[in-house]
């Protein structure tokens, strides 16, 4: 494997990681966003029985759905930052 395809599927991984730790760290801690489990299902219980199974049935849904989409975001966000490096890691050519 040469250089340059080693190189990206690091940056790949190191991105994917980051934004899989963002992922988990919202979905597990309550912050200013009401997106962690617990708070899903703090507001789901001031539902009406029908509206509180429904919201129950779908939050597995809706976690898979996030690291889903944090493995999406890392590998495209991976994948800018190399070829952004790799724009900045070209020389101009001098004009002599």
């Amino acid at each position: 494997m040469n250089k340059l395809a080693s190189l990206n599927i690091i940056g790949i991984l190191v991105t994917a990681l980051m934004v899989f730790y963002v992922t988990y760290y919202f979905l597990l801690q309550d912050t200013f966003l009401p997106i962690s489990i617990s708070s899903i299902i703090t507001h789901a219980t001031h539902l009406e029985i029908k509206k509180h199974i429904l919201v129950l049935g779908l939050l597995p849904f809706y976690i898979a759905a996030m690291i889903f989409g944090a493995g999406l975001l890392g590998i495209y966000l991976g994948s800018a930052l190399q070829h952004f490096i790799m724009r900045c890691s070209k020389k101009a050519p001098e004009h002599g």
